[in-house]
């Protein structure tokens, strides 16, 4: 090999680095405008949310149902029925009601209808 020509590919190695490393910058700022964009588009997605919200909030049906649930009111010409709390002695379980035992299987009830 002589002089130039590995001047030559000493230039052709420097080029390949300067290119490599401009890609590799390249490809790390196109992630993160991908990755901004999707946080803007979350973030849209959210703000719409939020506007839907406050027009919701906004509607008398809104403002109706939080008034008979928060404060009791009522309609003209509706009437209120108040219920009273259940306490625990007026409560059954469950256990006290014992288990029913099944004296014969429901295949064997089927099996009669089709075949008995």
């Amino acid at each position: 090999m002589t002089f130039s020509s590995l001047i030559i590919f000493g230039i052709i190695i420097y080029l390949f680095v300067v290119v490599g490393r401009t890609v590799y910058t390249n490809y790390n700022s196109n992630k993160d405008i991908q990755k901004q964009e999707d946080e803007v588009a979350a973030l849209e997605l959210g703000l719409n949310d939020l506007q839907n919200s406050i027009n919701y909030y906004q509607t008398n049906s809104f403002k109706e149902k939080e008034a008979r649930e928060k404060l009791g009111y009522k309609a003209p010409g509706e009437n209120v029925i108040s219920l009273p709390i259940d306490q625990e002695n007026e409560k059954s379980s469950d256990i006290s009601l014992g288990e029913v035992q099944i004296k014969t299987p429901n295949y064997r009830y089927w099996w009669e209808y089709f075949f008995g």
